[in-house]
């Protein structure tokens, strides 16, 4: 189970947002699962939300911050604008620019959608058994804090989900605990998975996970009209550039090609020894930012040590000296020809031989995704996003080579060919090793290789199609950049690269 805890100082917007329809429409049936005994006094559980009825609860939550004037508030401290760090003092302490109103809390509890839905009559336990777990109830009354959780469909990513809204200010008027409270809603979420048979996150089944998205993070991705938020389309990038590089330096610049920003981390007192890398998509949103993140991150396999370790080490010293030639480079894509590569020899030839594994898998899928999706990613970037989660935790050259030919030729029954291995790869993956282990995984990644292949199946069709007509897609190796999230232009495609 996933909980997101946020706090904030508007109790009326935040009620007023969870029964409306969303960002994007998602909101479905908003109606009251659980609370405080005064809010289902006057609303039944089950009962559907008004904006009317959001307005009288949020006033009920709010009565004893009013009654007795009782002020919650969180510090907010200064952060580097490209990093997002905080900035320290030189004593090492986070410098503090002022505070905020923070009497509202808010937590929403999800399951993965490979899981399905839960039943309203258990969301209302679960509810009623967090709140417990938080610290929030007291069995005599006077130090509880008013509360609700409200049930509204599932969100954009499929997962059911609920929220839970609890008010800071105390019936006695004191201040409810908030210490530590994002590692207490972790440890109750596994005790909840663990008393209720819900599935537990593959992060915390097998010890690590890639970067979640923050609301804030998906509201700037709608605000930019851009499919995926910068944390995902990085991840996508950055694996397909894995699978057509051949060394860390090699990386890097087919990073850059896909429109990627990199610039190096630096150890302490040095400008010349590296540490490691940032990244960022430049100005993708509408608020002109230009935002950066480490890619370890990300993704824990993205470390700059880890890359160099993919590639055995070779090249090493070439690929830390390009690094730090970008420490002043401004990179802009004016200045750059942008081209699409094609998977590496050394990517196809493990493939072919059945030596692959998730890792490799989800460096395939994303640059399948830029091939096949481009500005619209769905089922291979899924594919490559579970393939990549599950990889946290000698073969047939010349046949590799001939289908390396195909790339070049153009006609994209390479593409097609990748897919499908993939497909038959990640099928004898999961019958050998993860049907019985990772089942949830397992179910969900059959799922979206079903719907993979009837993308290629149309592909082909396409391709054929095109064949007929003798309007052969076009055979140069390289095309130029443009943006995947600008719609398609007549007489623009080609099946070379990801732009088609």
């Amino acid at each position: 189970m996933i909980p997101n805890v946020t706090r904030g100082g508007r109790m009326a917007g935040l009620m007023n947002y969870l029964v409306g329809p969303g960002r994007s429409n998602e909101h479905e049936n908003q109606r009251l699962i659980a609370g405080d005994d005064r809010v289902t006094f006057a609303y039944a559980p089950g009962a559907e939300l008004s904006k009317y009825d959001a307005f009288e609860i949020a006033e009920m939550l709010d009565a004893p911050r009013k009654v007795h004037g009782t002020e919650v508030t969180k510090p907010l401290y200064a952060k580097d604008e490209e990093s997002g760090e905080f900035l320290k003092d030189e004593n090492g302490k986070k410098i503090r620019t002022g505070s905020k109103d923070a009497h509202v809390w808010h937590c929403s509890l999800a399951v993965e959608s490979g899981y399905g839905s839960v039943p309203d009559e258990q969301w209302e336990k679960i509810a009623k058994s967090f709140v417990e777990k938080m610290g929030f109830i007291d069995p005599d009354g006077a130090k509880s804090s008013r509360w609700v959780a409200v049930h509204h469909g599932a969100s954009k990513n499929g997962n059911d989900h609920i929220h839970v809204v609890v008010s800071m200010v105390r019936e006695d008027g004191t201040k409810a605990s908030t210490h530590n409270d994002f590692h207490r809603a972790q440890v109750a979420c596994r005790e909840l998975e663990t008393e209720y048979g819900l599935p537990r996150l593959e992060s915390q089944e097998h010890g690590k996970g890639l970067a979640g998205e923050k609301p804030a993070e998906r509201a700037r991705a709608e605000r930019g009209n851009n499919a995926l938020s910068d944390k995902f389309e990085l991840r996508r990038r950055l694996r397909a550039a894995l699978s057509t590089a051949n060394s860390a330096e090699e990386y890097v610049r087919h990073a850059q090609d896909l429109g990627v920003r990199v610039a190096p981390s630096f150890k302490a007192g040095s400008n010349s020894e590296v540490r490691g890398y940032r990244v960022s998509l430049g100005e993708r949103g509408s608020d002109d930012k230009v935002i950066w993140y480490a890619p370890s991150k990300l993704d824990s396999t993205l470390a700059w040590n880890d890359i160099h370790a993919r590639f055995g080490n070779k090249d090493r010293v070439a690929g830390d000296a390009y690094l730090v030639s970008l420490h002043s480079s401004s990179q802009s894509r004016g200045d750059r020809k942008a081209v699409a590569h094609p998977v590496s020899a050394q990517q196809l030839d493990r493939m072919m031989s059945h030596k692959t594994g998730p890792d490799t898998l989800a460096n395939i899928y994303a640059r399948l995704s830029l091939q096949f999706e481009r500005g619209r990613p769905a089922t291979f970037q899924q594919l490559s996003e579970s393939y990549a989660r599950a990889a946290q935790g000698g073969g047939n050259v010349r046949y590799a080579a001939r289908l390396n030919q195909r790339f070049k030729a153009g006609k994209g029954y390479g593409w097609v060919a990748l897919a499908k291995q993939a497909g038959r790869l990640g099928r004898v993956m999961m019958q050998n090793h993860m049907a019985a282990d990772r089942p949830r995984f397992a179910s969900g990644v059959d799922r979206l290789i079903n719907d993979a292949e009837n993308i290629v199946n149309a592909e082909m069709k396409r391709i054929q199609a095109q064949e007929a007509q003798k309007v052969g897609a076009s055979k140069a190796p390289h095309v130029p950049y443009r943006d995947w999230n600008a719609g398609a232009r007549p007489g623009s495609g080609t099946d070379q690269g990801y732009e088609r």
